[in-house]
């Protein structure tokens, strides 16, 4: 799956989730942490809020380490969790982009920190990637970052509209363009009508 500046790239909004205080707690802990949705029509991709301290890489090893131990077949919601944030970031690029969405609440106080915690999780973990918890929205996100439109607009917006003024200048250019061609038209227009006259 695609990293978090890519996706955004792409043209998916990355939203954060907050949680619902009326709910209890075990509702709230499933809810919370794994209910990561994405709506195709809206190209929204919802994560809910994460807060990183230095307690959750700790927290996040114990809960991988049981569920690797827990019998084949059962689910394993936390492996699966920190593979799909893990494949959001690779650089602490991605770990601002979400930070600036609400996605990760970083108290480590470091972007590059949470980005080296989540990478170093996944290593030596063993996931089945055919029963994984998110294949259904990392399908879905895939399918829209492969579509031929959204490579070009992703390579686009990355190579040539990377600051606020890029489609201003842009957009200057190209009135700036129509308006030479006007004038070219007008003057050929010109030019034949005088010859016409002159016959």
């Amino acid at each position: 799956m695609p990293s978090a500046t890519e996706l955004e790239d792409a043209g998916i909004h990355l939203l954060s989730v907050p949680p619902k205080p009326e709910m209890q707690i075990q509702e709230q802990w499933k809810e919370c942490m794994f209910g990561i949705t994405f709506d195709e029509g809206t190209k929204e991709l919802k994560i809910p809020t994460l807060q990183v301290d230095d307690f959750t890489e700790r927290l996040f090893r114990n809960y991988m380490a049981y569920e690797q131990f827990l019998p084949s077949g059962q689910p394993i919601y936390f492996v699966d969790y920190v593979v799909f944030i893990d494949d959001l970031i690779n650089t602490s690029k991605d770990v601002e982009r979400l930070r600036k969405s609400g996605i990760i609440d970083n108290l480590l106080g470091n972007d590059e920190a949470v980005t080296q915690m989540f990478n170093k999780l996944c290593n030596f973990i063993h996931y089945n990637p055919e029963s994984f918890y998110y294949n259904e929205i990392a399908n879905q996100v895939n399918d829209h970052c492969e579509k031929d439109w959204n490579i070009w607009k992703a390579k686009l917006k990355k190579d040539y509209f990377h600051t606020p003024w890029s489609p201003i200048s842009f957009l200057a250019a190209l009135v700036l363009l129509l308006l030479t061609i006007l004038q070219t038209i007008f003057s050929i227009l010109s030019y034949n009508q005088q010859r016409q006259l002159d016959y």
